[in-house]
């Protein structure tokens, strides 16, 4: 999966670049169908108890995937941001599943 870290506004430490492209670089493995991950890290000033969002986009074959997040700390924003992805990814692939294997609502049984 290709994975762009971008800092709006400001630049961002390389020890939360590096944690924000291993875990967001994890979901893709979780599904295989996306391809590339935006992951955004910026500074929000109307929330003092939140000051730092982070905003990741998921796409690939024509599925999008977007979740965004406050946190004290930017690393705590991402790891939010993750677990809404991960319960998302879930969600995806079980469709994805669900349509490659259909119910036979019992059109097997016998009488």
């Amino acid at each position: 999966m290709d994975v762009a870290v971008i800092g709006c506004k400001e630049v961002v430490p390389d020890e939360v670049r590096s944690v924000a492209h291993a875990k967001v670089a994890r979901l893709g493995r979780l599904a295989p169908v996306l391809e590339q991950a935006e992951v955004r890290l910026s500074e929000a000033h109307d929330r003092p108890d939140a000051p730092y969002v982070c905003e990741v986009v998921l796409v690939g074959h024509g599925h999008r995937l977007r979740a965004r997040a406050a946190a004290a700390e930017l690393v705590a924003a991402v790891d939010l941001v993750v677990d809404k992805l991960e319960h998302q990814v879930e969600r995806l692939k079980g469709k994805l599943l669900a349509r490659s294997h259909p119910r036979h609502h019992g059109a097997h049984r016998l009488a």
